[in-house]
C-alpha cells in the first residue's frame, strides 16, 4: 500500500510547530533578545529623553522614550531573525537539515514552516514590550495597537524570511556573522529605530528611505501614536510577501 505523499501545509505545520518548542526549550534566547533590547531602550530612552522630542507631525512631539520603544520592536525581531538563522546552520551541521532534504517532504513547506515558526517567535518577543505602551505615555486606543501589531508581524515575517534566505546558502556560523554585521545591524541603524530620520543629512535620508525596515518601523511607530501611515503599513506587507518570496525561492533551488 503506498503512503500519501506529506501536504505542503502538514508539514510546515510540524517544522512551525518544532521551532516554537525550540524557542521554549531555549530561554536564553529570548531572554538575550528581549533583555538586550531593553537595556538598550531604559539607557538611550532616559539618556536623551531630555535633549530629544520628535516629530510625528509637523505641530506634534512625543518623548523620546516613546519614539525609542516601536524601534526596540524592530530590534527584537531583527535579533530574533539572526537567532533563528543560526538555528538553521546548526540544523545542517547536525544532520536534520539533510535528513529532511531527502525526504518526500515539499521543500517549499520547509521554507514556510521556518519562516512562519521564526516570524511567530519574534513577534511573540516583540509583543511583549507593548506592555511598556503606558509607561511612555502613549495612547493609540484599540484600534492603534491592532494596527501596531500587525505591522509587527509583517516585520517579524520579513526578517525571519530574510534571515533563513541568507543562512541557506552560509556554509558555517561565522560566515553568517558576517552577513548579520554587513546587511541586519546596518538595515536596522539606518532604519529610523533610534533618532529620527528627518534632519539627517541629505544623503543619509535618502538612504533610509530606500532602506525596507524604515517602512516597517514608521508603519509600527505611527500606528502606536494613533496616526497610522496606511502607506508605511501597506509598504510592510510588500515587505514581507517578497520576503517571504525570496526566502521560498532559495530554498527550493537544488
Amino acid at each position: 500500500m503506498m503512503r500519501r505523499k506529506p501536504t505542503i501545509s502538514t508539514c510546515s505545520w510540524i517544522v512551525w510547530r518544532r521551532e516554537l518548542i525550540r524557542f521554549v526549550r531555549q530561554p536564553g534566547r529570548w531572554i538575550a533578545a528581549i533583555g538586550t533590547s531593553a537595556i538598550i531602550w531604559v539607557l538611550l530612552g532616559s539618556g536623551f529623553a531630555r535633549s530629544l522630542t520628535p516629530e510625528i507631525s509637523p505641530d506634534e512631539t512625543i518623548p523620546f522614550a516613546a519614539w525609542l520603544l516601536p524601534g526596540m520592536m524592530t530590534l527584537v525581531a531583527v535579533f530574533s531573525a539572526i537567532f533563528s538563522s543560526l538555528s538553521t546552520i546548526e540544523d545542517r551541521q547536525s544532520g536534520w537539515l539533510q535528513a529532511v532534504l531527502v525526504s518526500p517532504v515539499p521543500r517549499l513547506s520547509i521554507a514556510m514552516g521556518r519562516t512562519l515558526g521564526s516570524g511567530t517567535v519574534a513577534f511573540i518577543q516583540a509583543g511583549i514590550l507593548l506592555a511598556a505602551i503606558p509607561l511612555v505615555g502613549l495612547s493609540p486606543g484599540v484600534a492603534g495597537v491592532l494596527l501596531g501589531m500587525f505591522a509587527l508581524a509583517m516585520t517579524s515575517l520579513a526578517m525571519a524570511a530574510m534571515g533563513l534566505a541568507f543562512a541557506w546558502r552560509c556554509t558555517s556560523s561565522a560566515s553568517f556573522h558576517s552577513i548579520m554585521n554587513l546587511v541586519f545591524m546596518p538595515m536596522w541603524l539606518l532604519s529610523g529605530s533610534v533618532f529620527p530620520v528627518q534632519g539627517a543629512a541629505r544623503w543619509l535620508e535618502i538612504v533610509a528611505w530606500c532602506n525596507p525596515l524604515t517602512w516597517c518601523t514608521t508603519a509600527i511607530r505611527t500606528s502606536l501614536t494613533g496616526t497610522p501611515d496606511w502607506g508605511m503599513i501597506g509598504l510592510s506587507i510588500v515587505v514581507a510577501v517578497i520576503g517571504i518570496g525570496a526566502a521560498n525561492a532559495v530554498v527550493s533551488r537544488r
